[in-house]
Formats: C-alpha cells, sequence, structure tokens
C-alpha cells in the first residue's frame, strides 16, 4: 500500500491535463449518448477490430492482408461516411441544437400567432396537416421534392392547403420565418412513437426532428389533435395557448 501511495504521490498532472481528460471524457460521453440505441455501437466496434487487424498485419509484416488493407482504404473513407450518414445527420442535428448556437445565431422570426390560428382552424374541421417551422439548420437536403410555393404565411392559406381535396394536402408544409416556402413535402420517418397507434404523419413529424432543430406540428384527422414535436420528442395534444407557448420557448432557446 505504501508504494502504491508513494507512485501515486509522484504522479505529475497539471491543470491542462486535467482539462484534456475532461473534454475527452466528454466527447465520449456525448457521442454515446446521441448515438444510444443506434447501429453506431456495432459500426464502431468493426472499425476497431479492422484497425487491430490492420496493425498487426503491419507489425507481422503479413504482405497478403496488408494489400487487402490497403485496397479498402481507398474506398473505406467514402463508405464510412455513406454507411454512417444518419449518424452524422444526428450528431450536426445535436450541435444546431446547443445552447451555445442559440446565442450566437438570431432565432427566426415566425408569425407564431397565424400558425397557431391556422392548427385549431384545421382542427375544428377535422383534417389532417402537418407543418414544419424551419429554425436555425437548414431544411433544403431533407425536404426536396415538394410544391414550392414561396407565399407568405397566413391562416387562410395553410387552411385551404390542408384541405382534403386539395392536391397538396398530402405532405408536410415547410415554413421559413414568414414565408411558406414548399407543400407535399415528404419527410424522414421517426424511429420512436409514444403511441404505436399514431400513424405515418406522427412518424414524418418526429423523424425531421430527429435530424434538424426544426419544430413540427401535427394535426390528427381521427382524432383532432393538435401536438408538437421537437428534438424527436412528440407531446401530448395540446389546447391552443399550449402549442403558442411551446413554439416560444423553443425559438427562444428555452427548450
Amino acid at each position: 500500500m505504501k508504494s502504491l501511495f508513494e507512485i501515486i504521490k509522484n504522479l505529475e498532472f497539471s491543470i491542462l491535463d486535467i482539462i484534456d481528460f475532461l473534454l475527452l471524457w466528454l466527447i465520449v460521453y456525448q457521442f454515446l449518448k446521441i448515438f444510444k440505441g443506434t447501429r453506431f455501437p456495432y459500426m464502431l466496434l468493426t472499425v476497431i477490430i479492422f484497425l487491430s487487424i490492420a496493425i498487426i498485419a503491419d507489425i507481422l509484416k503479413l504482405s497478403a492482408m496488408g494489400f487487402i488493407i490497403d485496397a479498402f482504404k481507398t474506398v473505406g473513407l467514402i463508405a464510412l461516411i455513406i454507411l454512417f450518414q444518419p449518424e452524422i445527420r444526428r450528431l450536426l442535428a445535436t450541435i444546431g441544437q446547443s445552447n451555445i448556437l442559440r446565442i450566437i445565431t438570431k432565432a427566426p422570426k415566425i408569425p407564431i400567432d397565424d400558425i397557431v390560428e391556422a392548427c385549431y382552424r384545421i382542427s375544428e374541421k377535422g383534417y389532417g396537416a402537418l407543418i414544419v417551422i424551419q429554425n436555425r439548420m437548414s431544411l433544403r437536403e431533407l425536404t426536396e421534392g415538394g410544391i414550392e410555393i414561396d407565399a407568405k404565411v397566413s391562416p387562410h392559406l395553410i387552411e385551404s392547403i390542408f384541405y382534403p381535396d386539395n392536391p397538396l394536402h398530402d405532405g408536410a408544409i415547410i415554413i421559413k420565418e414568414d414565408r411558406i416556402l414548399s407543400a407535399s413535402e415528404r419527410l424522414p420517418r421517426g424511429s420512436k412513437l409514444p403511441d404505436p397507434l399514431l400513424g405515418t404523419r406522427h412518424e414524418a413529424a418526429v423523424g425531421i426532428t430527429e435530424l434538424t432543430d426544426a419544430i413540427s406540428i401535427v394535426i390528427s384527422e381521427e382524432r383532432q389533435t393538435v401536438r408538437i414535436a421537437f428534438k424527436g420528442e412528440l407531446s401530448a395534444p395540446l389546447e391552443k395557448e399550449e402549442l403558442k407557448k411551446r413554439i416560444e420557448l423553443i425559438l427562444n432557446g428555452k427548450l
């Protein structure tokens, strides 16, 4: 015990060493937290095994194995980027939702009252709808393929888009600041829903918020409920004032 104590006592740690260790621990922790429940840990294990084999092959001078490894290196990086594309998007979305970026970037000016008014008009009439509000991150790469509108936000226009006989009603509308950019957008589906009976519209509402910092508002035509999705989480049905307050808190970086 005495010798162990002396060894520990003789070790020298500077403040920079402690900061270095804490930063490494924080990065590893955040990665594990972000990718929990995904295929990332299994793929990372595969990469570690491959690197271990490469090191052993280099030490033992295994020419055949070395040739295969060198050939794999040529396309390995591109393959990893393609395989990890959903995880990379998820990581970027998490960074985009961080409090630091919220401080250094301005919140978009959204006509919240008009959007909320449209939501409850649609709900009262028993229509279904999916409204996506662009926050600080661009949605361009995930929402290509819809019908361009580029019109000023108004309750009547939003309501008319989701009228069942309107050919644009099936899909989502994208709102950026005070403009409706597009309609009939197809969105990526989410990985989890609080109620398995909820449909594809709710899955899409969750899906876009798993990959970006966008806000989704989904209206059920069957239940006539209004819910909001953010950071991959779908809320319970909300009343009018609750929805307005929730959007304001998200845009101001308080949720």
